[in-house]
């Protein structure tokens, strides 16, 4: 078997790129390489790295199947990693812009059938001609990186897009895996989220749409909470409210009511004053020899006189007006009169001590107590409307929890019919990476609801024959938890994910796979085999990228079985080993 080192990344191709026989083979093995080169229609074809870390420029040619890229370390492999994630959308790290260089650009060509869920996007966004029905089509990525101060670029097609676009269409055509996935595998999340993709696209909406449910239910219960919390406060506030609005409204309260009732009630309190002095006005004006008697006489006497000088006449009619006017005021005074009541004067002061007492709590006046009453029904209205609140937020947060409870179930029902399947695939991939007596189990415990649904989720293994599985986060061995996280990033990779890229590791793969390794077991198994060397040119380092074959091959071979090149013994090992690939890929 092929063992697994402990660090690797993966940039994963769709399903249907498959892995070819390398080209060192027999003519017969190469015959049915061709063949399956027919049938593979999606790949990444060239791809162009300029001015990233020791990278001058380095052009790849790369063609189906397994490629292997190996080097001295520190040579640049991993810098073809970064190249391919800052072309999927990746985060830009202006840090490997070289030295000298104004920006680090990479473009990827990519080659897609015309079904592929890629071009369905793309031409949704425009970037690919409606007209243009090429089958395979050719889709080409690009994208730069500028130093200190400059701005990140994306190009598809030619065409400017955003670094976001590339980050959403880059899953369509290829997958990258970071160099220490393993360290997430203690997860329980990761684990959870695992086997969600590995059971299929409706598990993993499925799981989101659990997350999302509970999420929403516990935003309702906690709004729940907090009026519940105020319910009591709400309750006292409400109480006075409707105290206070109870005892204005009571009142009857008008405006300008206290300027009448002080009139009334001093006319109350003076009523026998006021009645003299009005009954001696009376007697003055229209009493005997009163004003208006000799008003009278004197218009008599003036109207006689009248006839002699006409002159006069007018002021006899302002006389006999005057009398008139006398007499409707000694009308009204007598009208004025009262006579003392002392229940009256007791309800006009009773009245007065009860605007008294409004106006110390409520307002200066009629008016500012009126608007305060008003502010207070609309206050009393909303306390009211909030009690309301209460029962339609615990009736949305019931609602809110029996549908996340469903949605849960749902997914553990999913869960648990894909946990066995599951589990055996993966059983057969780590017996494939060296592990053959390890066994793999997947644990569904039950458990109160949670964003992660009804249950946890838990990976166990065991390594060695007779030993009970034990969680994974357990497992002491680095080498086997990269072999593990490689199995479950294989079993639930999705299908439509474009090439795969290993950064030490080796493994089958039904994809387009280019391997970043150390290990001559792992570069003997590809198809084609780049190097990657670093040599110092005018006092600065630069890498190369060179497609090795024939004696070339060999040789890196033997550097990397015993760092000797020209090594007989060394090149007599790495020939076998290419012997020793053949014969097993032709085998499969």
């Amino acid at each position: 078997g092929i063992s697994a080192p402990s660090n690797w990344c993966a940039y994963r191709a769709p399903a249907s790129w498959s892995v070819s026989a390398p080209s060192s083979a027999s003519p017969a093995k190469e015959g049915a390489v061709a063949a399956s080169h027919r049938r593979i229609r999606s790949m990444l074809s060239d791809l162009v790295v300029e001015g990233l870390g020791v990278i001058g420029r380095a052009e790849l040619s790369l063609d189906r199947g397994s490629i292997a890229l190996t080097g001295e370390t520190g040579a640049g492999k991993t810098l073809m990693v970064a190249a391919l994630s800052l072309l999927l959308g990746g985060r830009a790290d202006r840090t490997l812009v070289r030295d000298g260089s104004d920006e680090a650009r990479i473009e990827g060509r990519f080659v897609l059938p015309s079904g592929h869920d890629a071009v369905a996007l793309l031409r949704a966004r425009g970037l690919i001609d409606e007209d243009d029905r090429s089958d395979p089509v050719e889709v080409v990525l690009a994208r730069s990186v500028a130093g200190a101060g400059g701005s990140s670029k994306a190009r598809v097609n030619g065409r400017l897009t955003t670094v976001s676009f590339l980050a959403e269409i880059g899953p369509l055509l290829g997958e990258i895996a970071g160099q220490h996935d393993h360290q997430r595998l203690p997860s329980s999340a990761f684990q959870r989220s695992v086997l969600d993709a590995a059971a299929g696209e409706e598990t993993v909406a499925l799981a989101a749409e659990v997350a999302a449910a509970v999420g929403s239910a516990r935003a309702a219960g906690r709004l729940v909470d907090e009026l519940r919390a105020s319910e009591r406060e709400r309750s006292r506030e409400l109480d006075v409210l409707e105290f206070e609005i109870r005892e204005i409204e009571s009142a009857d309260l008008r405006e300008g009511e206290v300027e009448v009732l002080s009139e009334q009630a001093s006319r109350l309190e003076h009523a026998e004053s006021i009645a003299r002095g009005l009954d001696e006005a009376v007697a003055a004006l229209h009493g005997e020899r009163g004003a208006a008697e000799l008003l009278g006489a004197a218009h008599s006497a003036i109207g006689s006189l009248a006839e002699m000088d006409a002159g006069l006449a007018p002021l006899a009619r302002r006389l006999e007006d005057a009398g008139y006017e006398i007499g409707d005021i000694a009308v009204d005074l007598a009208g004025r009169r009262i006579e003392p009541d002392p229940a009256a004067l007791e309800e006009v002061r009773n009245r007065l001590a009860v605007i008294a007492r409004l106006r110390r709590k409520y307002g200066d006046d009629e008016a500012e107590i009126l608007g305060y009453l008003e502010r207070s029904r609309a206050r009393a209205r909303e306390l009211e409307s909030l009690g309301s609140d209460l029962h339609e937020a615990e009736e949305e947060a019931r609602m809110g929890l029996e549908r996340a409870t469903a949605l849960a179930e749902s997914l553990g029902r999913h869960r648990r019919s894909a946990a066995r399947a599951f589990a055996e695939e993966v059983e057969t991939l780590l017996a494939e990476l060296a592990m053959p007596n390890a066994r793999f189990e997947v644990s569904i415990r039950p458990r109160s609801l949670y964003e992660g649904g009804l249950e946890e989720v838990e990976f166990l293994v065991a390594t060695d024959p007779g030993a009970e599985p034990r969680p994974v986060a357990k497992i002491a061995s680095g080498g086997e938890l990269s072999r593990i996280a490689l199995a479950l990033h294989l079993v639930s990779a999705p299908p439509s994910a474009g090439t795969v890229v290993f950064d030490e590791v080796g493994a089958r793969s039904g994809a387009q796979v280019i391997v970043i390794t150390h290990l001559p077991q792992v570069a003997a198994f590809a198809d084609w085999h780049f190097r990657v060397s670093k040599s110092v040119v005018e006092g600065r380092a630069v890498a190369d990228v060179d497609r090795i074959d024939g004696d070339e091959r060999v040789a890196e071979l033997s550097r990397m079985l015993a760092g000797l090149p020209e090594s007989g013994w060394a090149r007599e090992h790495a020939q076998e080993l290419l012997d020793l690939a053949a014969s097993r890929v032709g085998a499969a």
